[in-house]
């Protein structure tokens, strides 16, 4: 059948209605989801649309139907398409579609994370529009490597004739013409002999040579007209978060490296003309959309010297717009580079932001990032004073405190107390973000940072404004805790942002019913929306607002204070880029601002190394330095079984066992076969995890119990380990809360593995997720007597096995693999 025209469902393009014509005045539709391999997401919307699925050529599930012509009040001929009663689209003959209805991400995701998913047809396929008065115009939590959608990143590749690495073309399975090939060929064998005699050896040599073998992306699109779909299709799916399920940091890391070849492109030095038949030729039509209008800009005195950066700029102003947005505030971590690096990119946004403003109407603005994890103590220090530089341009409004929330926020309070310093005496109105609460690991972050705001100021000065990103956990509302904390909020002004699609997707929010927000807008909190980047979380504005109705229940009351405190936000900004561009003026003096950076940067930095401070004490010591004869690789002929339960916990929360819990550890010690089976536990050795310990020592038992461990830990901590395993294995992450990414690349990429939960919060549920995800094979076995867990657990339905303590475990265990039962 000929293709008569194909629309989508969601943002990704996952969910694909393609058309077909085969009788006068009827279509044919197939409705399918071929990036999605489980069958999970097409299986559940199947079912609550009370619709069949059949099976395609391949092999895959697919809906199909027909749609009758209809003709509506105006004359006009029009297929509507309809899923589960609710209109979705109608069809023109022109090849117009008007778009009734989406399915937004957060569903997409849980239909794909479990096989038995339980929310209703109007829950999942939502009307896509909404009261004008009530539409959000800001974007105040994002970040500028999620901003843009794939295909926006593929038209600046093929634009800027970006280098593509071939390392990924090799890992996409991307095909090349002959022609292709032999290049891509010679040049990895003239990158080879750079490092003929290197250190580097196997996959790392490969990898090293694979990464700096690049191709010209223009070249690698264009000039293979035949695989031009199937590979631009491979691409966008790598630019967007995995498909079948909820993910976790360690996928958030992975696409970064994905997006960075985009957003922070190398500009190929062998360019090819692009020519605009073959442009057309593009299947994918809004990445020929996008791109046709790059080329048009060239064209223009606005936009035709553009750097990569500024193009990047230009169209994420232009996504905006399209969604009503005029405003947003951008977390970027290249502000706060230092050198020429840094006052160049100043530079091209001084020139680039008043053209775009004046095209699109979409107001730009940055905050000055530091990131939680990456960064070391010099290297924070001079953030600081490179911040304090950069923030001089009415561009950059605000600071974050970023990255993955596996710290206490607490170790950032001398960083906090500079900021807020230079904000109370050089830069009112300079706003002070931190994100905290966005897992439940560290229930005390949001708490903590407010403190540590209030505790920087100095006396008779007011605080600075301040945002939360995230403070989806912290004390119950309705406690006493809870109650201190509201008012403290209420006192310094404290607005909190929150993004619920990103929650739901990195793992950090499974039961939509917990959900803070109606309860801090009840208590008058001042809260706004964010979307931590349209693009990667496959979300936009207009659906992240619509989710707050649909799913956690917001009333018109509640939007209108939200669209209040946003309109605020606005109005104070608007006042503060007025005066602090004249000051920006007044301070630059004459210089240009390359100069000026420049020469601000060196005395600051100067004046950093005459009073060095130390940022962050850190008493824990190096894991390979104390166990350096404890690093063992992992055995490859028997099953892993992991057990959590004491190292997965928030700092402060411990693991008791009971005495009939104990009996359970016992049960499954003592049956285990230790040839065949062994135990991998985390670094804490507390709880069930040293109970294994125990328990194989004083029954004799021959079982290998060996510790995945983060980079660093105490010295208590390196004692016990010491003492009670065999053999560990060391994480890259410094920080305890984020070893499950290790357990995932140790084990659940390379094997298959049984794992036992029980116990834990936010880590623990990154574990089991991880398990979910994993290459290998993992049986999950979950205790549902933890509310995390339970949680967890149904997410995950049919992908896990329940359990509770007052069942016997290895009983589940030993039915499923009778195998690693002991014979003797």
């Amino acid at each position: 059948m000929e293709l008569y025209n194909r629309f989508y469902l969601d943002k990704e393009k996952d969910i694909i209605v393609n058309l077909y014509q085969e009788e006068k005045d009827e279509l044919t539709y197939v409705l399918e989801t071929p990036n999605h391999k489980t069958g999970n997401l097409i299986t559940n919307l199947a079912r609550i649309c009370n619709v069949e699925t059949v099976k395609n050529e391949k092999g895959m599930k697919v809906i199909t139907g027909k749609l009758p012509a209809c003709i509506n009040a105006d004359n006009e001929e029009v297929y509507i398409f309809r899923l589960g009663g609710v209109k979705v689209a109608n069809i023109y003959p022109s090849g117009r579609i008007e778009i009734k209805a989406k399915i937004p991400a957060i569903n997409k995701t849980l239909m794909s994370q479990t096989k038995y998913y339980d929310l209703d047809v109007n829950k999942t396929i939502i009307k896509s529009y909404i009261l004008k008065k009530d539409k959000f115009r800001t974007d105040l939590h994002t970040h500028i490597h999620a901003n843009l959608y794939s295909d926006d990143l593929i038209a600046l590749g093929i634009k800027h004739q970006i280098k593509y690495p071939l390392y990924y073309i090799k890992k996409l399975g991307l095909k090349l013409s002959d022609k292709q090939a032999k290049e891509i060929f010679i040049k990895r064998c003239e990158i080879e002999r750079k490092y003929a005699y290197s250190d580097l050896t196997g996959k790392h040599l490969t990898r090293k040579i694979d990464d700096e073998t690049c191709m010209n992306f223009a070249d690698l699109i264009l000039n293979n007209e035949e695989d031009m779909e199937e590979n631009i299709a491979k691409i966008r799916n790598s630019l967007v978060l995995m498909k079948d399920g909820q993910a976790v940091f360690t996928n958030l890391e992975k696409l970064y490296l994905y997006r960075y070849v985009f957003s922070k492109g190398q500009i190929s030095e062998e360019k090819i003309p692009i020519d605009l038949e073959k442009v057309q030729k593009i299947p994918e039509r809004d990445v020929k959309r996008i791109l046709i209008q790059m080329l048009e800009d060239e064209k223009t005195e606005e936009y035709k010297n553009n750097s990569l950066l500024q193009d990047k700029l230009l169209w994420v102003a232009r996504e905006y717009q399209k969604q009503g947005i005029y405003y947003a505030q951008i977390a970027v971590t290249w502000i706060v580079r230092k050198g020429e690096e840094g006052a160049k990119i100043l530079e091209e946004l001084h020139e680039v932001l008043p053209k775009i403003e004046k095209e699109t109407g979409v107001k730009l603005r940055f905050l000055a990032a530091i990131s939680r994890t990456l960064m070391t103590n010099e290297q924070l220090a001079e953030a600081v004073q490179i911040i304090k530089v950069t923030s001089k341009s009415p561009y950059v409004v605000g600071s974050d405190i970023m990255g993955e929330e596996i710290n206490d926020i607490r170790i950032f309070k001398p960083i906090l107390k500079e900021l807020i310093d230079y904000a109370i005496q050089e830069d009112d109105g300079f706003t002070i973000r931190i994100h905290a609460g966005e897992n439940d690991s560290l229930r005390d972050n949001v708490e903590r940072s407010i403190r540590c705001v209030e505790e920087s100021v100095m006396p008779g000065k007011k605080t600075p404004r301040c945002r939360i990103g995230h403070g989806l956990y912290c004390a119950e509302i309705n406690s006493e805790e809870g109650k201190r904390l509201i008012e403290t909020m209420k006192k310094n002004g404290i607005v909190l942002e929150f993004q619920l699609t990103s929650n739901i997707r990195l793992n950090n929010l499974t039961n939509i019913e917990n959900h803070p927000i109606k309860k801090y807008l009840e208590e008058g909190i001042k809260c706004v929306q964010g979307t931590d980047g349209c693009g990667f979380y496959g979300t936009d504005c207009m659906e992240e607002q619509m989710a707050l109705t649909n799913l956690l229940h917001l009333k018109e009351k509640d939007l209108e204070l939200m669209k209040q405190t946003e309109n605020e936000i606005m109005q104070e900004d608007e006042k503060y880029f007025e005066i602090k561009s004249k000051k920006f003026e007044e301070w630059l003096k004459g210089r240009n601002i390359k100069q000026a950076i420049l020469e601000e940067e060196e005395e600051n930095l100067k004046n950093l190394k005459i009073n060095r401070i130390n940022l962050i004490e850190d008493n824990h010591i190096e894991a390979e330095d104390v166990l350096k004869s404890k690093i063992i690789p992992l055995p490859e002929d028997k099953i892993p079984i992991i057990i959590a339960g004491g190292s997965f916990n928030t700092k402060g929360r411990k693991t008791e066992i009971k005495k009939e819990e104990e009996d359970i550890i016992k049960e499954l010690v003592s049956n285990i076969d230790g040839n065949k089976a062994y135990f991998v536990v985390g670094h804490k050795m507390e709880g069930y995890e040293k109970a294994i310990v125990d328990i194989a020592k004083k029954a004799k038992k021959k079982i290998e119990v060996d510790a995945i461990i983060p980079k660093k830990l105490s010295k208590e901590e390196s004692k016990m380990l010491n003492k009670e395993v065999n053999g560990v294995r060391i994480s890259t992450e410094a920080e305890e809360l984020g070893i499950y990414k290790s357990f995932n690349y140790e084990i659940f990429e390379r094997r298959n593995s049984i794992v036992v939960a029980f116990d834990g919060n936010s880590p623990v549920s990154n574990l089991v997720q991880e398990a979910k995800n994993g290459k290998g094979k993992a049986k999950i076995y979950v205790n549902e007597d933890v509310e995390t867990l339970k949680e967890k657990a149904k997410s995950l339905e049919g992908y896990v096995t329940t359990f509770n303590t007052k069942e016997s475990i290895a009983s589940k265990i030993f039915s499923d693999h009778p195998e690693l039962k002991n014979k003797e």
